[in-house]
């Protein structure tokens, strides 16, 4: 007889987690390019119909993983924002160069939060519309009390996002010679980049 690889525990209000944690696992190991839903099945021990009970699709659970991608790269950026102190500038750069990090050290995460078809998700865009407005109540803080340039405060986040997003994009993807970086080497081009943008945002 063969021996059946055992499955694991879990309650049934933990399955939809428990498909959640598999799938970051499966992502940070293979990528996206493997990723189905009865290989999820079985590496948590359930049938192949399991998931759907949570999940209609493959793209539903790929949303709810992005979602937890989400929710961490926040939760380093809210760190390093916290570490870098009460000075507004920094604290945005702090967050700015905590992404591009974030990005390198974890690119399939990256690439699944990424996605166009999972960025549009409930469950992706409810987190990235709170994050966004806790943001623009900084943004618009900074200015009252003279510390930025007075741009509208919604083409400060986008420029910021534009420019911290398409760096982690080079660097991840490997264009213009920008992959291969470790993330202490990221850190410091996201420093540089982030940096002259910032002198920009300086008040006159």
């Amino acid at each position: 007889m063969t021996a059946q690889t055992p499955k694991r525990a879990y309650h049934h209000g933990d399955l939809e987690r428990t498909l959640v944690a598999a799938a970051l696992e499966v992502i940070a190991d293979r990528g996206l390019e493997d990723f189905t839903l009865r290989d999820i099945a079985r590496r948590v021990g359930v049938a192949p119909s399991a998931p759907y009970r949570h999940f209609p699709d493959k793209d539903a659970l790929l949303a709810a993983v992005a979602a937890e991608c989400a929710e961490r790269l926040g939760a380093a950026m809210d760190k390093a924002a916290t570490q870098a102190g009460s000075d507004m500038m920094a604290r945005f750069r702090a967050a700015g160069i905590a992404y591009v990090r974030f990005a390198v050290e974890n690119p399939a995460y990256f690439r699944v939060m990424t996605l166009p078809t999972i960025a549009r998700r409930d469950a992706m865009s409810t987190g990235v519309g709170e994050w966004m407005a806790t943001q623009m109540a900084e943004l618009q803080a900074a200015q009252g009390a003279g510390a930025l340039a007075p741009y509208p405060a919604e083409v400060i986040l986008l420029a910021t996002r534009a420019m911290t997003y398409g760096l982690a994009r080079l660097i991840v993807d490997d264009q213009d010679g920008l992959g291969g970086m470790d993330a202490d080497r990221a850190a410091a081009v996201a420093e540089q980049v982030t940096e002259v943008l910032g002198l920009g945002l300086l008040p006159r």
